[in-house]
């Protein structure tokens, strides 16, 4: 029953990632803005917000994190979080688990790979390609080709 139970957890989990990601793209597609899709450990939340470069710099503001229009929030269910993020364009320096990932304004990324795991270290990941907003999930890193 337990495993079942995490197993579901899981693949919650993977959903809500899924959810999310996709969302961030079809936004920056449809608005013309790019968006950055951020994760936070310690409280397994996940977000985007648009990247304004041009009015962040103009104005020397930052911008509203609280402001639910600007931000779209997440919660991982409990026991479960993101492990580990790989891009295939990302170079020794590349930190996408805490530089989050960039979302082009025509909703490109860069191939991704994003290792969830439960509280029993069962993982599952999620590919992302960069022109099909469809989402794989695998049981193991398959590398990139």
């Amino acid at each position: 029953m337990r495993s079942a139970f995490v197993g579901d957890e899981l693949a919650a989990g993977s959903r809500k990632v899924i959810s999310l990601i996709t969302s961030a793209r079809g936004r920056a597609a449809r608005d013309g803005v790019p968006q950055l899709v951020s994760y936070e450990d310690s409280s397994r939340k996940l977000w985007y917000m648009p990247v304004e470069e041009e009015e962040s710099e103009k104005d020397g503001e930052e911008t509203d994190d609280a402001d639910p229009l600007r931000r779209s929030l997440v919660t991982l269910p409990e026991g479960v979080r993101i492990d580990e993020i790989k891009q295939a364009g990302g170079g020794d320096d590349a930190r996408p688990l805490q530089d989050g990932l960039w979302v082009s304004k025509q909703g490109y990324m860069d191939k991704t790979f994003i290792r969830l795991t439960d509280e029993d270290n069962v993982s599952m990941y999620l590919i992302i390609k960069p022109f099909f907003f469809d989402v794989q999930v695998v049981d193991e890193f398959p590398g990139f080709d």
